[in-house]
């Protein structure tokens, strides 16, 4: 009787050895990583971070950024290019993925909280150069006069370049005015010329700078959609990182 036991204990050890070995080995397929190019202008490298958060969302997805000039960028280098301003004809497919707005900002000393149109189109263009000579000045601020110094990013520039089309119908920018080349400059010189005055992204407008209001009877188009460019229509994890962009960002028309 033992070794009836024993042979069918043995037996039963085997069946289960048998089971287990026949038992078929499942294929676990994991996604297959992704990585793309993109090719951002300088002026909206402020939203790298939120390109950041939404492609970490995104399994096996990875994103190269280059931080390009708006004349280097090329679709043959990149998948993907963010940038201001409007649809080119050259460009193959186009999405709006938020709106940046253009402003004036001030130094402390600035005498004025507005200023008409006509008058900004002076100051950048040269015909007036002390505040003094401002219409605005007299019901402002009691006739205040002194030097005006305006503050222009670098003639090219992405915001350069709009807001001379937005402000100053597409006039140059007069030679004198100093140029900067990111808001921590422009912040720096505001200080040092209080009576100076300036323009950036509103998104970008540090806390306690002055923001002076552009008066006009017609509208201005200070709004700038910000613009992702691609070879074709986007699809799989280069459409879930546009759809996350979009909605992290109103998208709002220009002439709201």
């Amino acid at each position: 009787m033992k070794r009836l036991g024993k042979a069918l204990f043995w037996l039963v050890v085997l069946g289960w050895l048998s089971a287990c070995g026949a038992a078929p080995t499942i294929a676990v397929e994991r996604p297959q990583p992704e990585t793309i190019d993109l090719q951002i202008t300088p002026a909206i490298e402020h939203w790298l971070p939120l390109v950041a958060t939404c492609a970490a969302d995104i399994p096996e997805f990875g994103v190269f950024t280059h931080v390009l000039a708006r004349a280097e960028l090329s679709l043959e280098e990149s998948d993907l290019i963010l940038r201001l301003g409007e649809r080119l004809e050259t460009d193959p497919f186009v999405a709006v993925m938020g709106v940046e707005e253009i402003v004036v900002v001030a130094g402390e000393e600035v005498p004025v909280s507005a200023l008409s149109l006509e008058s900004l189109v002076a100051i950048y263009g040269g015909q007036i150069s002390d505040w003094a000579d401002i219409p605005e000045v007299d019901g402002d601020a009691n006739g205040q006069g002194g030097p005006i110094l305006s503050l222009t990013y670098p003639e090219g520039h992405e915001i350069e370049i709009l807001f001379r089309r937005a402000y100053l119908d597409d006039a140059p920018i007069l030679t004198q005015a100093q140029a900067f080349s990111t808001v921590e400059f422009l912040q720096t010189w505001l200080v040092e010329y209080p009576a100076a005055i300036g323009y950036l992204l509103a998104s970008q407008v540090p806390e306690g700078m002055r923001v002076v209001a552009i008066t006009s009877e017609d509208p201005i188009p200070s709004a700038q959609y910000v613009l992702a460019i691609t070879p074709g229509e986007p699809e799989g994890r280069l459409k879930a990182l546009l759809a996350c962009l979009q909605n992290a960002q109103p998208v709002l028309s220009p002439a709201d």
